[in-house]
């Protein structure tokens, strides 16, 4: 039974902190399967979204933007290289995501985009778990409603900080590795190497 908790301040304990992530474990683990309703995807008559997984809807979901490559888009899934490549590969036999010619011609780094059929479904997916959260929430009063909405935008905060972080150590690790022999030394006029979009930070 998930046990409600006072959300730590500013001088939280490392015991606050556990006990939250622990409770946030213990959520996802309960929510995943209500949200998720394979029961609803094996039966008969289901529409291609509800069928839909939910590493397909997260791939395509990470397509909304435009095109990415394939390390592009392992790193916005947080997946290794061989497993976006067979998500795609299945996504393609569906008809939902295909090859986009790459701006500067490198066939090599081919980008692949959403269809609009891939489009279409990846909305109907997100109405539709949208739907499933709604009715769930719908059991609870306003205050308790307002609280959930508040953590989550403090949990975003927290990820977007975390992103951000990650991002400057990537940074700051790849400046580090260029030496003045590389043609990218302090006096060169050369940007830092190594900034990456926020989308595809590695999670």
């Amino acid at each position: 039974m998930i046990q409600a908790m006072p959300v730590p301040g500013p001088d939280h304990t490392p015991g606050d902190l556990d006990a939250l992530a622990e409770a946030l474990v213990e959520v996802r683990a309960r929510l995943a399967p209500l949200v998720l309703a394979r029961h609803e995807r094996r039966r008969t008559g289901a529409t291609a979204a509800e069928r839909l997984s939910t590493p397909q809807h997260l791939t395509l979901l990470a397509l909304a933007d435009g095109p990415l490559t394939m390390t592009a888009l392992a790193g916005a899934t947080g997946v290794a290289l061989s497993t976006a490549t067979r998500m795609v590969q299945s996504l393609v036999r569906e008809g939902w995501v295909a090859a986009v010619d790459p701006a500067e011609g490198d066939r090599r780094r081919r980008p692949v985009g959403l269809t609009p059929a891939g489009r279409e479904v990846s909305d109907a997916a997100t109405a539709h778990l949208r739907s499933r959260i709604r009715s769930l929430l719908d059991h609870l009063d306003p205050g308790e409603g307002a609280a959930i909405l508040a953590g989550v935008r403090a949990l975003e905060k927290a990820i977007q900080l975390d992103d951000e972080r990650r991002a400057r150590a990537v940074a700051a690790s790849s400046a580090a590795s260029i030496s003045p022999s590389d043609g990218a030394g302090p006096d060169s006029g050369d940007a830092a190497a190594g900034r990456i979009p926020s989308r595809i930070t590695p999670r």
